[in-house]
C-alpha cells in the first residue's frame, strides 16, 4: 500500500488532478486494491479517456503486438527531454488505463510459450510488455502499476550495470550514472517473488558500442566484429562467436543468482542482432528474443524475433492509441543514388572533408533513402575489380563502406542500400575464361562480348564466391537494404556455359545451341528461365546477407526497354510483373538520354504509362489505381553520352509529373556532391520530403 501512495504522490505533483483526494486517501489505507482500482477507473474515464476511438485493430491469429519502454521520469517534457526514451508516470497509467478499457491483454512469456504449443489460445488483441534497461523505477512505479492492474510485462537486466557497487556510477554510453538509478538486488527479488514479471538478459555488458572500422566509428557490440588498431584486423568469427557466447552465459548465472531462475528471453540491446546472435542466445538457453522493429507484426511462429514498438518521447494515449489502430501506409521514397568513388582519397583528411560534404547535402535535403556504392569503378567501366570492404576474392581499395553507409544512416538519418554488382566480378582473364558468360554468335561459342564482363550463375564455383563476397559485406557493415546492379542481364545470346546448358536440359531444353538461339519459341522459353534463375539467385545472395542484416530490404534495377516492351525480356532476362512481385522495390532506369531517345518527353510519359498498365492495382475493384508502393523511378541527372549535367529545370519537370500521376518514390543518379549537381537549392522544392508532397514528420 504503501508503495501505491508513493506513485499517487508522484501523480499528484505532475499535476494530474485527483477530486476528493483525502477520501480517496481513506480508502487506500483502510481497504483493498479492487477500491484503487475504481478509483483510477473513475479518474482516468474523466481525464484521459474522452478521446474516442472506434475502430480497434484486430490481428490475425498467431498475431501479437509488443511495446517496449524504458525508464519512467516524475517530470518529462516529452520532445525536450534529454532522455527520449522515458515515460512519465502519468502517461504510463493512462496507457494501461486505456489498454484495460479497450480490451487489450497483456501476455506473458508462457502465455506465448503455451499457444504456440497448442496449449491454450491468445486472448484477443494479445499485447506483450517490456521494459528494457533496469532502471529503479521499475520497482517504484511500473511494478506497482503492474500489480494494480494485473498485467505481466518483461523486464531486461544488464548485468554489468547491476554489479556497479553502491554510490559509484554505470558508464551508460558515454555518460556516467549513479548506480542507485538502477534496481537494487532486493528490489529484483521482490519483483521476482510477485509472478507477474519475467526477468530476461540484455546481456552482461553489450549495451554499448566497440569500434567497428579503422576511422574510429562505434557500433552496437552485439553485432559487430571489433577492429584492432594494433593488429589493423577485425575479429575472426570464431572470436566474435566465443565473445558474444560468454556475455551471454556470464549474464545468464548473474540473473539465476540474483532470481533463482536463468533467464528464457534475450532483449538486443539497441535492438541490433543478427541470425548469429539468435543462434547463439538459443544454445544457451534463450530460445525467445526481443527485437526493434516498429510498425512490423510478432508472430506467434516465430518467437525468435519478436517485434517491438518503441515508445520514445513520452507519448500520451491518443499516440498509443494511433499506433495501435493505424494501418501503416506505404510512405514515399526519395533517393539518391552515390558513387563511393567520389567519396575516396589517398589523402584521410580530404576523404573526411568529401563525407562531411556529402553528409550535409543529404542532411539539407530531407529525403530519406541512400544507394550507396559498395564496389570500386574508378574507370567507369562497370566491371568490379576492387571492394569498398574487407573481403575474400579482390583487393580492397579503402575500408571504407562502413563508414559512409554508418555516418549516413546515424548523421544523415537516412537509410543505406549496399549497391552492389550481381555478376561483374573481375577476378583476372583466367578466372573469367573458366567460370564467365558465354554468349553464342554466329556459330561460335566465346567469351561473352557484352559491356559487362560477368561471372555465370549457373557455375557452381561463380555461384560460392559472389556469395562469399556477399557474406563479407554483410559481416563488416550495417546497412538497411542491397541494391542488385544493372549487370544482372541475360541476353538471347547468353549464357550457353556447359553450366547454363546442364540447367536448361533440367527445364527440358535439350536442343541445339544453334537451335536455341534461331528458334523463337525456345528463345522466348529460354528467357524465361533466365529471369527466373536470376531471381532466385539473388534471393540467395540475400539470403547469405541476411545472416547479419535479417530484416534486410532489397532493391533491384532494371532497364526501361522491357518495361516498354515486354517481348524484349528476352534481350535482358528481366520482368517488371516478377520484379515488383520479388523484391521491396524496383528501380527502374527511367533515362531518355542513356537510351538515345529522339523525343526525351515523349519516352518517359510512355514509360509512365507502361507501368501504370503492368503492375497490379491497390485494390482490383479500382483498376485505375495503380500501387506505385513497390516501384521507384531512377532519374539520370548526367547524359553520359554527352558527358554533360541533365539540365536541373528537366530534372524538375520529370519530377513533377512523376507526383502529379501518382508515384511518390523517385530518385537519381548519380549525385555529384563536388559539383553540387543536380543543383539541390532548384530540385529541393519538388524532391525533398520536407517540402513535398508531404511536411515529414
Amino acid at each position: 500500500m504503501k508503495k501505491l501512495e508513493q506513485l499517487i504522490g508522484t501523480l499528484c505533483r505532475e499535476g494530474v488532478e485527483f477530486k476528493a483526494l483525502g477520501e480517496v486517501m481513506i480508502i487506500v489505507r483502510g481497504a483493498s486494491q479492487r477500491p484503487i482500482r475504481s478509483f483510477f477507473v473513475s479518474v482516468l474515464l474523466f481525464l484521459f479517456l474522452s478521446i474516442s476511438y472506434s475502430h480497434v485493430a484486430h490481428a490475425q491469429s498467431g498475431d501479437f503486438t509488443a511495446l517496449c519502454y524504458h525508464d519512467v521520469i516524475p517530470t518529462n517534457q516529452g520532445d525536450l527531454s534529454p532522455n527520449q526514451y522515458a515515460i512519465s508516470p502519468a502517461n504510463l497509467l493512462a496507457q494501461f488505463e486505456w489498454l484495460k478499457v479497450n480490451g487489450f491483454h497483456p501476455i506473458s512469456i508462457d502465455d506465448l510459450l503455451n499457444a504456440q504449443k497448442g496449449i491454450k489460445p491468445l486472448p484477443e488483441k494479445p499485447i506483450l510488455l517490456s521494459f528494457d534497461d533496469g532502471y529503479t523505477s521499475m520497482y517504484t512505479i511500473i511494478f506497482p502499476l503492474l500489480r494494480l492492474y494485473d498485467f505481466p510485462a518483461v523486464f531486461a537486466l544488464v548485468g554489468s550495470w547491476l554489479e556497479v557497487p553502491e554510490g559509484e556510477h554505470v558508464l551508460y554510453g558515454n555518460i556516467k550514472v549513479p548506480r542507485e538509478k538502477f534496481l537494487s538486488f532486493q528490489q529484483i527479488k521482490e519483483i521476482q517473488a510477485s509472478g507477474l514479471v519475467e526477468f530476461a538478459s540484455h546481456s552482461y555488458d553489450l549495451h554499448h558500442g566497440i569500434l567497428a572500422n579503422p576511422q574510429g566509428n562505434t557500433e552496437p557490440a552485439a553485432v559487430t566484429r571489433l577492429y584492432s588498431k594494433a593488429t589493423n584486423s577485425y575479429e575472426t568469427d570464431a572470436e566474435f562467436h566465443t565473445r558474444i557466447r560468454s556475455d551471454f552465459i556470464r549474464n545468464s548465472k548473474f540473473i539465476e543468482k540474483h532470481t533463482g531462475k536463468r533467464p528464457r528471453v534475450m532483449v538486443w540491446p539497441y535492438g541490433a542482432y543478427s541470425l548469429e546472435t539468435v543462434a547463439i542466445a538459443e544454445s544457451t538457453g534463450m530460445s525467445i528474443t526481443l527485437t526493434l522493429e516498429d510498425n512490423t507484426p510478432s508472430r506467434l511462429s516465430n518467437l525468435k524475433e519478436i517485434h517491438r514498438d518503441l515508445m520514445f518521447a513520452n507519448p500520451k494515449t491518443d499516440d498509443l492509441a494511433y499506433m495501435l489502430n493505424h494501418v501503416q501506409q506505404p510512405q514515399a521514397e526519395r533517393m539518391i543514388h552515390v558513387d563511393l568513388d567520389y567519396i575516396y582519397d589517398e589523402d584521410p583528411i580530404q576523404q573526411g572533408k568529401n563525407l562531411d560534404m556529402l553528409l550535409d547535402r543529404v542532411k539539407n535535403y530531407n529525403i530519406d533513402t541512400v544507394y550507396l556504392q559498395a564496389f570500386a569503378d574508378p574507370d567507369g567501366d562497370g566491371d568490379v575489380n576492387a571492394l569498398y570492404f574487407p573481403n575474400r576474392h579482390l583487393p580492397m581499395r579503402a575500408d571504407l563502406f562502413n563508414r559512409v553507409a554508418w555516418q549516413l544512416q546515424t548523421r544523415a538519418g537516412v537509410n543505406v542500400y549496399a549497391w552492389m554488382p550481381v555478376l561483374a566480378f573481375d577476378l583476372g582473364d583466367a578466372t573469367f575464361s573458366r567460370l564467365g558468360v558465354k554468349e553464342f554468335r554466329n556459330g561460335e561459342l566465346r567469351d561473352t562480348t557484352s559491356s559487362y564482363k560477368r561471372l555465370s550463375p549457373f557455375h557452381p564455383e561463380a555461384r560460392k564466391i559472389i556469395n562469399e563476397i556477399y557474406a563479407d559485406l554483410g559481416r563488416h557493415a550495417n546497412f538497411y537494404g542491397l541494391l542488385f546492379h544493372d549487370d544482372a542481364y541475360l541476353t538471347d545470346f547468353e549464357d550457353f556455359s556447359d553450366d547454363a546448358l546442364q540447367w536448361y536440359a533440367q527445364k527440358g531444353i535439350t536442343a541445339s545451341v544453334d537451335e536455341m538461339v534461331s528458334n523463337p519459341d525456345l528463345v522466348k522459353q529460354l528467357s524465361e528461365i533466365k529471369t527466373d534463375y536470376l531471381i532466385s539467385f539473388t534471393k540467395e545472395l540475400s539470403d547469405t546477407v541476411r545472416i547479419y542484416e535479417p530484416n534486410l530490404r532489397t532493391a533491384r534495377n532494371m532497364y526501361a526497354l522491357p518495361v516498354l516492351q515486354p517481348e524484349s525480356e528476352q534481350w535482358f532476362a528481366q520482368n517488371l510483373e516478377k520484379f515488383v512481385a520479388n523484391y521491396d522495390t524496383t528501380a527502374i532506369m527511367a533515362m531518355p538520354y542513356m537510351e538515345k531517345a529522339s523525343d526525351p518527353k515523349k519516352w518517359f510519359t510512355q514509360l509512365l504509362a507502361a507501368v501504370k498498365k503492368r503492375i497490379p492495382p491497390f485494390d482490383h475493384k479500382n483498376p485505375r489505381q495503380p500501387n506505385f508502393s513497390k516501384v521507384l523511378f531512377e532519374l539520370q541527372s548526367k547524359n553520359w553520352h554527352t558527358d554533360t549535367h541533365i539540365n536541373d529545370a528537366i530534372l524538375v519537370e520529370q519530377i513533377r509529373y512523376l507526383l502529379e500521376n501518382g508515384v511518390n518514390n523517385i530518385g537519381y543518379y548519380p549525385d555529384n556532391f563536388h559539383d553540387n549537381q543536380p543543383n539541390m537549392e532548384k530540385i529541393r522544392s519538388v524532391f525533398s520530403l520536407q517540402t513535398f508532397p508531404y511536411i515529414r514528420k
